[in-house]
C-alpha cells in the first residue's frame, strides 16, 4: 500500500479501498498470522497510477477506469496500425 501511496500523490488508502469495494482493482491477499495484507502487481500498480490521473482530471471512478484499461490495452497494441476501434466495420 505504501508503494502505491507513494505513487500516487494525493491518494490516500480510502480511494484505493473504493477501488478494491467497486471491482476495479484486485490485490493478491497475502496473510501474516491474523493480519491479511493486499499485495499489487506491477501492472495493477499502473492500472492505479493511470485511473489516478484521470481522477484528477475530473473523470468519474468508473469512466476514469475504463480510460484507464483502454489505455493500458492500447499500449500493447504498438504493432497495429495507428486506426481506432471505431473506425473498423
Amino acid at each position: 500500500m505504501a508503494d502505491l501511496l507513494a505513487r500516487c500523490p494525493g491518494m490516500t488508502k480510502e480511494h484505493v479501498y473504493y477501488l478494491e469495494q467497486r471491482g476495479y482493482l484486485r490485490p493478491i491477499k497475502q496473510r501474516h498470522g491474523k493480519i491479511e495484507r493486499n499485495l499489487y502487481t506491477t501492472q495493477q500498480l499502473q492500472l492505479v497510477e493511470t485511473i489516478w490521473r484521470y481522477r484528477q482530471r475530473g473523470f468519474s471512478p468508473k469512466e476514469a477506469h475504463r480510460r484507464a484499461v483502454r489505455e493500458q490495452t492500447r499500449g500493447q497494441l504498438q504493432i497495429w496500425p495507428e486506426e481506432s476501434p471505431e473506425s473498423l466495420p
